[in-house]
């Protein structure tokens, strides 16, 4: 008999310990994939430069694409518009990656964040880029133009 040699409180200790680390490191993803790697573009001169070549930028604005990535019902437009840029040959996404104080607001108040929409610019905007090799080009804040 097991709990006459005294195994038994060892044996479930450590299946008590093994149950608790699981548990605790179950977020952890054992399937590990690497992202492309996508070169930064820069600058040389007057001149953008991506892989030592001349990059010439070509794309849009869709100031929105936060927004509606937030909400599951809405997050097939975001990607119905990058799939249409795909196929213009488009280049580069200008978007916004603020919102004050509205509906998805980024910034609930004053120095107040939404983990959430950080969570989705991250993982859901930038994220869809990747397929179409996008250069993602996001507006952190709105500054009004003022003429000096």
């Amino acid at each position: 008999m097991v709990a006459g040699n005294g195994f038994l409180y060892p044996l479930l200790g450590f299946a008590s310990c093994v149950a608790f680390i699981y548990m605790s490191l179950g977020d952890l993803r054992l399937n590990y994939y690497e992202e492309p790697k996508v070169a930064f573009v820069e600058r040389n001169g007057t001149h953008f430069i991506l892989d030592g070549r001349p990059f010439y930028v070509n794309g849009w604005n869709s100031y929105w694409l936060m927004d509606q990535a937030v909400e599951d019902f809405s997050r097939p437009r975001v990607r119905a518009m990058l799939q249409a840029g795909a196929k213009m040959g488009l280049t580069v996404c200008r978007t916004w990656a603020f919102n004050d104080g509205a509906y998805n607001a980024l910034q609930i108040s004053p120095g107040r964040f939404e983990e959430r929409v950080f969570k989705v610019l991250h993982k859901f905007v930038s994220g869809s880029c990747f397929p179409y090799i996008f250069r993602l080009c996001r507006n952190y804040a709105t500054t009004p133009y003022r003429e000096a």
